[in-house]
């Protein structure tokens, strides 16, 4: 599906609509350019399941962690790439404890900075700034009961 936002409020919305068919397990993909929308997206997300602090870029921590409010989700790992120069500087973050927890969703941002194959994602989001801001959400599941595919 295609959105358009026109400011941050509207990106949140966007991003609110998308979490009612989270689950918990899923790693969503984040891509596009800088001040694309990306963390204001997670920042939607974190708010949709109850998190009350503010959500900042990891861009310089790599990964930020929010508990949240939620029946089935309790966490939010939220991570961004932009700043590894190298792949071999993922696998001491040890993310695939975490990656895919049946109780945590997984944003990542920057995904293309990892090799290819090393996570697998549950959705895409293609971000592109400007005005409107547009946002492309695919859902890269088979489509089963209670999750419906995003096209």
């Amino acid at each position: 599906m295609r959105y358009e936002s026109h400011n941050e409020e509207e990106t949140k919305k966007i991003a609110a609509d998308f979490v009612r068919d989270l689950q918990g397990g899923e790693v969503v993909f984040l891509s596009g350019e800088l001040g694309s929308g990306k963390t204001t997206f997670v920042r939607g997300i974190a708010e949709a399941l109850g998190f009350h602090e503010p959500v900042r870029s990891p861009s310089f921590t790599i990964v930020n962690r929010y508990p949240v409010e939620n029946v089935n989700i309790k966490q939010i790992l939220h991570v961004d790439f932009y700043r590894i120069d190298d792949a071999s500087e993922i696998p001491p973050l040890a993310l695939e404890e975490e990656i895919g927890q049946p109780d945590t969703v997984t944003c990542i941002e920057w995904p293309e900075k990892a090799p290819s194959g090393m996570f697998v994602a549950t959705h895409q989001i293609i971000c592109h700034g400007g005005d409107p801001y547009v946002f492309t959400i695919t859902s890269l599941l088979p489509q089963r009961e209670g999750f419906p595919r995003l096209l």
